[in-house]
Order: structure tokens, then C-alpha cells, then sequence
């Protein structure tokens, strides 16, 4: 039986199970196929890595209150504002070096690497895993960072590992002008599907860290629009972080009818996506040229059948395909109430084209093409 270390910059904890779910769920899929996986990463101080079935999980305190941990590392250090933050920087170098003492004490124990986010996960990996494999999994904002790193600086993040996976073909150009082994893969994560129940479709919910990439100011005005025609639809919003106060008092002020639950756990989270007729995802570019990636909430909302309305941004239009109802990436609120209004309306049981769309992301597939990375 073979052992894997997966590395990563945080892991879902007690105080808010969302952070890095999916790298979990991945450490699950893979246990589940036979094979050793010890987890590791980090969480804020005073907090508890949730457990993992089948997985060993080892972590260090993402220190003085947290950078990576919890998800908005790129927020804390204000990437692409032309301004860095020196201390938010300083405690990031900190826990990058708590992280690979962690990875050092466990280098000998394993047969292979997978790392999250290039920066800083996969040159620790690379520092540690000698002449095993390493699967190095870019996802959003590290392929961006990447991108823009002087061709000496990149060509040493790729030496790093001995195979690359994009989770979208959008970030390819972070790896023009290097020479790979093997050209880099493309395939976003995976899900597992929420348990098929008999419940009404009544809510539109909107998934994902409340930061300002996810616009959900944007979703937000579409469904004021709706109600100022007289269609005020129940609204769910999964997900915490800086601007809740802030859209829960223009939901307030607007007088929709709007519920924001934070960060909750899995059973919570398919809950309400079985309850979900339409899944609206308005994320896109922001200032400094970040933009979406590939969103897992959003696979997992076409998983369980919801219909989805989006705005085009990173992977968003590929995943959906015909499968949903996918704008421009500056649609106006009128548009995306237009959007909303016909799915709700064509959809009272939800979208069938959408679960399956997205069948072939389910983890016991995604699992089988990780080891195949691995290890041939």
C-alpha cells in the first residue's frame, strides 16, 4: 500500500469546516481507493482540523491570527492592489516555515506528494519529496501569481515537481516558457454528490467566501430587481468572510428576503443544495485582474441538480456548457434577474442536464486520476 503526503495552506477546522473542504474530500476519495494519505497544513490558532476518514491529519498554527487559514489569504495580502501589507506578509513567511518543518518531519514516511496552491505549497513539497513523485495542483490566485513571476523565478516553482494539474486552461500561460517534463494537465476538483431526496426546490443559493471577487453585490441587485417587480424569491447565502455586514445590510435595506448561514458543514451545505432551484454565481475579474477559477460550489450545485445562472468568468462558461444560463461577465442586474426569473420558472425540479454535466467531476473518478498521476 502506497503513502501519499498532501500539503496544503489550510484545512477545514471547528471554527469554520469550508476552509479548504475540497482538499479534504480529496484526502477521502484517495483513502477510500487503498491508499495511505497523511494530510497536512494549517489552522488558526486556538482551533481543531476536522477528521477525515481514512486519513491521518498533522497540522501547524497559521500564526497570529491566521493568513492562509480559513481561505482569503489573497484579501489579508491585498494581491494585486499595487500595496502590500509587510507584517500580513511576515506572519504568511512564518507559517510557509511551520509548514515545511511539518513536511520535513513527514518526508521519509511517504511515496509521493500532491500539493494545493503553487505558492507556497508546492516549493515546499519540492524542497522535501527527493526522488518520489509530486503532483502539484494550482487553483486560482497562485496560477495567477504564478503568471506573473519573471521566467527565472517560475521555471523554479515548476522544477518543483514532477507533474502539474490546472483546475482550468486559463492558467496555462503561467507555465509558457518553462520546459516540462510532461505538458501540464487540466481538470478542476471534484465533489461528492449531496444524497438525492424528495424536498421542494424553494430557494436561489448563492455559495462561496463573501469577498470582493465573488460579486455578490451583483447577485444581490438582481434579486432587488426581481422584487421591484414583484418577485421577491428567497434568497441563501453559504459562506462567511469581510463583506457579510456589509451585503447583509444592503439585503436589509432592500427588503429582500435574504438569509445569511456562514460557514457550514457539509450535511448543512447539501441541505440546502437539495432545496436549491437555481444556483447564482456571479463571481468575476476584480481590481488588480484577479477573477474566478473553477469553482467547486459550483459543481457541486449542477451535482445536485440546480440550475445555474453565472456570470462568465475563469472556468465558469466551460463547466456549465449548455447545461445553464451563463452571461456576459458585466451583465446588469436586470439581466441576471432576467436569467434567474426563466430558470426559477423552467425549473421547479430542478435541471437534470446540470447533474449530469457534472457527473464525471464526482471524486471516485477525480481520485483515480490523481494516483494515475502519481505514479503511472
Amino acid at each position: 500500500m502506497r503513502t501519499v503526503a498532501m500539503l496544503t495552506t489550510s484545512l477545514p477546522h471547528d471554527g469554520d469546516p469550508s476552509a479548504g473542504a475540497f482538499v479534504r474530500e480529496m484526502a477521502i476519495a484517495l483513502a477510500r481507493r487503498g491508499v495511505r494519505v497523511k494530510l497536512l497544513g494549517s489552522v488558526p490558532r486556538g482551533r481543531v482540523a476536522l477528521p477525515a476518514e481514512g486519513v491521518r491529519i498533522a497540522s501547524v498554527e497559521d500564526v497570529d491570527g491566521g493568513v492562509f487559514a480559513g481561505g482569503g489569504a489573497p484579501e489579508r495580502l491585498r494581491l494585486g492592489e499595487g500595496r502590500g501589507r509587510p507584517r500580513v506578509w511576515a506572519r504568511a513567511a512564518r507559517t510557509t516555515a511551520s509548514l515545511a518543518s511539518l513536511a520535513a518531519r513527514h518526508s521519509r514516511e511517504v511515496d509521493g506528494w500532491v500539493s494545493h496552491f503553487a505558492l507556497p505549497s508546492a516549493l515546499i513539497a519540492g524542497s522535501v519529496r527527493g526522488s518520489r513523485p509530486h503532483l502539484a495542483i494550482v487553483h486560482g490566485t497562485d496560477g495567477w501569481l504564478l503568471e506573473r513571476l519573471p521566467t527565472p523565478l517560475r521555471r523554479a516553482v515548476f522544477a518543483s515537481a514532477t507533474r502539474w494539474r490546472f483546475t482550468w486552461d486559463g492558467m496555462l500561460p503561467a507555465a509558457a516558457g518553462v520546459r516540462l517534463a510532461r505538458p501540464p494537465e487540466v481538470a478542476p476538483m471534484g465533489y461528492w454528490p449531496a444524497e438525492a431526496r424528495d424536498v421542494a426546490r424553494d430557494v436561489v443559493l448563492s455559495v462561496g467566501r463573501l469577498v470582493p471577487v465573488k460579486r455578490l453585490d451583483r447577485a444581490l441587485s438582481a434579486l432587488a430587481e426581481l422584487k421591484a417587480q414583484g418577485r421577491r424569491l428567497p434568497w441563501v447565502v453559504l459562506g462567511d468572510g469581510p463583506e457579510r455586514a456589509r451585503l447583509e445590510a444592503m439585503a436589509s435595506a432592500h427588503g429582500l428576503d435574504a438569509r445569511f448561514e456562514g460557514a457550514v458543514d457539509a450535511a448543512t451545505r447539501d441541505a440546502w443544495l437539495r432545496r436549491a432551484r437555481v444556483f447564482l454565481h456571479t463571481a468575476g475579474r476584480v481590481a488588480g485582474g484577479r477573477g474566478e477559477g473553477a469553482p467547486v460550489a459550483l459543481m457541486e450545485a449542477m451535482g445536485a441538480g440546480a440550475a445555474v445562472v453565472a456570470t462568465a468568468s475563469g472556468a465558469v462558461g466551460w463547466m456549465v456548457g449548455e447545461a445553464g444560463r451563463v452571461l456576459d461577465g458585466e451583465a446588469s442586474a436586470a439581466e441576471i434577474a432576467e436569467a434567474v426569473r426563466a430558470a426559477w420558472e423552467e425549473h421547479p425540479t430542478g435541471s437534470p442536464s446540470a447533474r449530469e454535466r457534472a457527473t464525471p467531476w464526482r471524486w471516485e473518478a477525480q481520485a483515480e486520476g490523481i494516483e494515475r498521476a502519481l505514479w503511472g
